[in-house]
């Protein structure tokens, strides 16, 4: 997968983030902050995502998406993705309703990356990723889509990353952004993945989410 040009990925990684992070503490232990949120995600029903991918991760295609996703009616979202096809890469609008995926070429059974309940809901994958967190140390403070935020670095084993993300088979590591103000709210999401081979650059995953539970219409 073509690596995205230097300055749309770093105006992807930076969004909705200002400045240095404040480094003055003193903060909240990182396992706390990372618990306290992994508890309030789990009841999150709805919510507006921006993913981007840089690098190459095989058996993965997608570049970029972003959209609303609601676990209610079955499961259904509504955005846009760029997915990388052969040498290229095709950028298309979607709907996700009663498992199956409609884009403007047609609809078809629902991809595992459009699946919003592997990823969305109390025992579903963001979840599983949050509570598999290790060696969680607050690193600062940053301004995250308008409002203060804590970022916790750490690590996540390869067997729970591998139970998110099949194609990740390493232990990988992470950055996650908590809300500063309780209640404690998962608002960003950062993930290093090793190389696959010596010629190849680590993968990153940047992941937003916001307006956790408002209204999602999915036309």
């Amino acid at each position: 997968m073509p690596r995205f040009a230097l300055l749309l990925l770093t105006l992807l990684l930076t969004a909705g983030c200002t400045g240095s992070p404040d480094t003055r503490g003193p903060f909240p232990a990182g396992a706390e902050l990372v618990r306290d949120a992994a508890t309030s995600f789990a009841s999150v029903r709805s919510v507006h995502f921006a993913a981007g991918v840089n690098g190459v991760l095989p058996g993965f295609p997608l570049r970029q998406i972003e959209g609303d996703a609601t676990l209610d009616d079955g499961g259904s979202a509504t955005g846009t993705a760029d997915v990388q096809e052969g040498d290229g890469h095709t950028k298309y609008s979607f709907t996700v309703r009663d498992g199956q995926v409609s884009t403007e070429a047609g609809h078809g059974p629902l991809p595992e990356m459009y699946d919003v309940g592997r990823f969305l809901g109390p025992a579903a994958g963001l979840k599983r990723l949050l509570d598999g967190v290790t060696d969680a140390k607050t690193e600062g403070k940053e301004n995250v889509d308008g409002a203060a935020a804590l970022r916790v670095g750490g690590k996540v084993p390869a067997a729970v990353a591998h139970s998110v993300l099949p194609q990740i088979t390493d232990d990988i590591i992470v950055k996650v952004w908590v809300s500063a103000d309780g209640p404690r709210r998962f608002a960003r999401l950062w993930v290093q993945v090793p190389s696959a081979g010596d010629h190849l650059s680590p993968v990153m995953f940047e992941l937003s989410l916001t307006r956790q539970d408002d209204p999602v219409n999915v036309d």
